[in-house]
């Protein structure tokens, strides 16, 4: 399940001002200024989530984006799906490839630090690096008893969406505030070009 919020704010404060940046530089001016207003709270709750999840930033980045505002329709949306993130990125360590002799893989989870006895560091044939454990008693049809064949699956750790939720509401008059600088700058900007 998808989480997200519409870039909202009050106009009123900012009624003639906005309206002067309507008649003056025309809508695709304020597309402008929201876009980076979104951008910048990508970057924002990214910093914000990578500290609380003890993830890299990139990670986080990587799981949220932007549906850009444009001259018809004057809205940004910071957006994050609600995907699990894969165990690999949460700082996991082990030994590597195991051979079915590891003990096992630790992960630097947001409650602690979380041991995982039966799993394994892989990399597969596509380049894709996890963190993976065999299914249990689920042989592979036809093929001998060996270990190596069971089947595996990838293991994840929490999805960003609940931390995520929990900061939009901190981070109304931050928005607000980047909103009327992006505005301010980008009226400038427009009366720069058109002088």
């Amino acid at each position: 399940m998808a989480s997200m919020f519409s870039m909202s704010f009050d106009t009123r404060p900012l009624a003639a001002f906005v309206s002067q940046l309507r008649a003056t530089a025309g809508p695709v001016v304020i597309a402008r200024a929201i876009n980076k207003t979104a951008d910048s709270e990508k970057v924002a709750f990214s910093r914000d989530i990578a500290k609380k999840m003890a993830l890299k930033v990139g990670v986080v980045k990587n799981a949220i984006r932007v549906e850009r505002a444009t001259g018809s329709r004057q809205a940004a949306r910071v957006i994050t799906a609600g995907a699990r993130i894969p165990l690999i990125d949460f700082g996991a360590r082990g030994q590597e490839p195991s051979r079915g002799r590891g003990r096992g893989v630790s992960a630097r989870l947001p409650g602690g630090r979380g041991r995982y006895p039966h799993a394994f560091i892989a990399t597969m044939r596509s380049g894709h690096r996890g963190v993976f454990e065999r299914v249990p008693g689920g042989r592979r049809h036809g093929l001998p008893p060996n270990r190596s064949q069971l089947p595996i699956y990838e293991l994840f750790g929490p999805s960003i969406t609940r931390v995520f939720e929990r900061l939009i509401p901190a981070s109304d008059a931050r928005r607000t505030e980047t909103l009327l600088k992006n505005l301010q700058h980008e009226f400038q900007f427009a009366l720069s070009k058109a002088s």
